[in-house]
């Protein structure tokens, strides 16, 4: 071997012993981050008591939602087959819609007792996941027919009251305020499969009970 052979394999292994202290000291550094690292044990309970299973077919989703729902279901099992809530899960909400004359007497706000019962179950299934910390957007619709009293100018105050009441009535439950939001629609938004109105503009009777509503929108 020529001595420029016996130089050029020198400086390789001086390259390969500099890249392998390089390498140790990185894998030292790492470590003592790992080791003086304090994990959020808040954190972890929460993710552990979010792995309830929603199974849906061969899809098994395991989401904060998927839990809210399953217990929404479960305490609104008698509402829900006799038509007075639906309870939707999409990728980001919980869509939660209720028949206004289960919650409310004609032209008023104020929650009737049935409809108390119905939104303690609710605030039950919401403070028993508190941790979770669940926004809660609160909706009013009403149909399109003109309502003109001296509390209820017109639709839009009446929807953004009845809101309000379901509001009120969640913090009185105990949820936390911060998380709520009342909206009030009016008409404004009838549902897409029941229109105000058919194609001749004439209104059309049997829509506007669908359309009397407050939905609920909870997401995470």
């Amino acid at each position: 071997m020529s001595a420029n052979e016996i130089e050029e394999a020198e400086e390789d292994l001086e390259y390969l012993l500099t890249y392998s202290d390089m390498i140790t000291l990185l894998l030292a550094f790492f470590a003592i981050l790992i080791a003086s690292s304090t994990p959020d044990q808040a954190l972890w309970d929460q993710m552990k008591e979010g792995m309830r299973s929603e199974v849906t077919g061969t899809e098994i989703q395991k989401t904060p939602l998927a839990e809210i729902k399953a217990d929404l279901d479960s305490v609104l099992t008698i509402e829900r087959e006799q038509g007075l809530v639906n309870i939707d899960l999409t990728t980001k909400e919980i869509v939660m819609t209720f028949n206004s004359s289960s919650l409310y007497i004609s032209g008023g706000a104020e929650l009737l007792p049935s409809g108390e019962g119905i939104i303690t179950k609710v605030s039950d299934a919401l403070n028993g996941l508190s941790f979770y910390n669940f926004k809660v957007d609160i909706e009013g619709h009403t149909d399109n027919v003109p309502i003109n009293t001296l509390r209820f100018p017109s639709n839009w105050e009446l929807s953004v009251a009845r809101a309000s009441e379901v509001v009120k009535f969640l913090v009185s439950q105990g949820y936390k305020a911060s998380n709520l939001k009342a909206s009030g629609y009016a008409e404004t938004q009838p549902l897409p499969n029941a229109p105000h109105t058919d194609e001749f503009g004439q209104d059309i009777i049997e829509n506007r009970a669908k359309n009397r509503r407050i939905v609920l929108r909870i997401y995470y």
